[in-house]
């Protein structure tokens, strides 16, 4: 904790540096008792005389680094002060004696030190752990007010863009409508999946025709927002639907359903942003771990004070961050520890000297990414630099709300039926929920998104009858959801196709035709052979099963009835 007297801070003083500060103000220590010389120096060293002393012959550095220490109210985590001011030397008792550095310090923060002006303690504020230089509250009061002001957090701002180039402007929706495709896909499919959660390439072929971006980081997001929200669970190799918190989420309202997702990511300890950035490659070394949570926290926090409904560059918001709070995932200020490296060259990024292809790079990729895809900003380019187009961003008036900026979250409109014409088509108002359309997708196929538009046909019901859906389930939904019977032609049309589903078998065969009885009786009896005949038709023919062929004709050949492979073709 951080002392709240002079007095409290010199107790942790040997009697070298007691008598460094003591002769570095000009008093004497007559004792050579530790806690006598402490008691007497506090006295000496809040005198308002020796105050007004002290910062008179301060540097012009050393009155910098202190207003702003007072601007920051007196408080200030070191590796951020030490940056700037530089660092402290360390120093035993016995050289601190013989080589007297408060006679020629080697920068402003020594300068301060020795004069008794600042002094260092461990303390734990809302961010966490970790050193501070201070100064105690009964020196600060005989301080002058600070003549400089610590850096604003400034974000410059620039006219909307023009034409169609915004992307993200409503990307919740966008990841809402992707993330119901992929659970509808699991709940229509028996979809296989690794052990770390990627699908095979077929269902993700078949899974991408009906996304709206189907980017691979993108979409590995969506599945970890799924996983966490307890959507999907694995079973054996399988990955199914959870149905309670599937369907709380369907029934949700849309602004309910992106805050969820919102939540979700915030809150979420698993994903780790900073080892998705691109071009940077995260090192599992025991001896560092970073807190996303922390990270996300402070970037919300800062995000929250750019300007509303106003478009900003996002190099001005890296810039701002840079200057006002570069510390924002580093609160310990550690800059040597963390095992990152460059992946094209290789390179392990360290020193604060690497925060734009950290840090920087960390803000931009959450900008471009998680927070557009999940419709918190807005995305467009701007003005042409000689790296190219520059990235302008805004808060979307959902991200205004989730950060707390604005409370004007509209009720939403009450669920209107849908509605089954007699021609088999199924309008779906604007204001259903999703959870009507999970359900029509298990029976119908969708032909129209907007306006949203289904079929029932012969096949769409039949996908549902082979999963184990009975007709009169189908039916009494539709009324249901409906809220008024069902055409009679509709209702009669489903339960004749549902009558006739599985009556009919439809298989591919293979004609066998032998030159004499012999031939195929011994063929039918032998154990080679006799398994592989699907039915003899007469004394010289049989059907043989498609899917058989490639079987006999290897037993065939063996047995010597056909004539081996002629290797030199083919």
């Amino acid at each position: 904790m951080i002392p709240d007297s002079l007095q409290r801070c010199l107790v942790d003083y040997d009697m070298a540096m007691l008598r460094a500060l003591a002769q570095n103000r000009g008093s004497t220590l007559t004792t050579n008792h530790q806690s006598e010389a402490v008691d007497l120096l506090a006295v000496a060293l809040l005198e308002p005389l020796s105050v007004r002393t002290a910062l008179a012959r301060l540097s012009p550095e050393g009155r910098e680094a202190l207003d702003i220490l007072l601007a920051a109210g007196g408080r200030m985590r070191a590796p951020y002060f030490a940056r700037r001011f530089g660092q402290v030397r360390p120093y035993g008792p016995g050289r601190l004696e013989r080589e007297t550095p408060w006679q020629d310090p080697a920068n402003a923060t020594e300068e301060l030190l020795y004069n008794g002006l600042i002094f260092r303690a461990f303390h734990q504020d809302e961010v966490g752990p970790g050193e501070f230089f201070f100064v105690p509250g009964d020196l600060l009061a005989l301080l002058p007010q600070p003549q400089v002001r610590l850096p604003a957090f400034a974000v410059q701002t620039v006219p909307a863009p023009e034409g169609t180039s915004v992307a993200g402007g409503d990307g919740r929706q966008d990841l809402v409508h992707d993330l119901f495709a992929y659970l509808v896909y699991l709940h229509n499919h028996d979809v296989r999946s690794y052990a770390d959660g990627r699908l095979g390439q077929r269902d993700l072929a078949a899974l991408r025709a009906h996304l709206i971006d189907g980017d691979e980081r993108r979409f590995a997001f969506l599945q970890h927002l799924a996983e966490r929200l307890g959507f999907t669970v694995r079973q054996a190799e399988h990955l199914r639907l959870d149905p309670a918190p599937t369907r709380r989420w369907l029934t949700a309202s849309p602004t309910r359903q992106v805050v969820a997702l919102l939540a979700a990511w915030r809150d979420d300890p698993t994903w780790n942003d900073l080892c998705h950035v691109p071009g940077l490659e995260c090192d599992p070394k025991p001896s560092w771990k970073n807190d996303p949570l922390a990270t996300r926290r402070a970037l919300l926090a800062l995000l929250a004070r750019c300007p509303l409904d106003t478009w900003w560059p996002l190099d001005s918001f890296v810039a701002a961050i840079k200057e006002s709070n570069p510390d924002f995932q580093r609160p310990d200020g550690d800059y040597t520890s963390w095992y990152i490296r460059d992946t094209s060259s290789g390179d392990y990024l360290s020193g604060f000297e690497s925060w734009d292809r950290v840090e920087g790079a960390l803000i931009a990729d959450l900008l471009h990414g998680p927070l557009r895809w999940l419709g918190l900003v807005i995305t467009a380019a701007g003005e042409t630099t000689a790296h190219g187009p520059a990235t302008i961003c805004r808060l979307s008036p959902a991200g205004a709300r989730f950060l707390g900026l604005v409370q004007d979250e509209a009720e939403p409109e009450p669920s209107s039926p849908i509605i089954v014409d007699p021609d088999f088509r199924v309008e779906v108002p604007a204001s259903a929920s999703l959870y009507t359309q999970f359900q029509l997708e298990r029976f119908a196929q969708l032909e129209s998104k907007s306006p949203c538009r289904y079929r029932l046909t012969v096949g769409s019901l039949g996908r549902a009858l082979a999963r184990g859906i009975r007709v009169e389930q189908v039916l009494a939904y539709l009324e249901q959801a409906g809220d008024r019977p069902l055409p009679p032609n509709v209702a009669g049309q489903l339960r004749m196709w549902a009558g006739r589903f599985d009556q009919v078998e439809l298989e591919e065969f293979t004609l066998l035709r032998t030159r004499n009885e012999g031939a195929l009786k011994e063929i039918s009896v032998l154990p080679e052979t006799r398994d592989l005949i699907a039915r003899v038709l007469s004394p010289t023919t049989a059907l043989v099963r498609k899917r058989d062929l490639p079987r006999l004709r290897t037993a065939l050949r063996n047995l010597g009835y056909l004539p081996p492979d002629d290797t030199s073709q083919g």
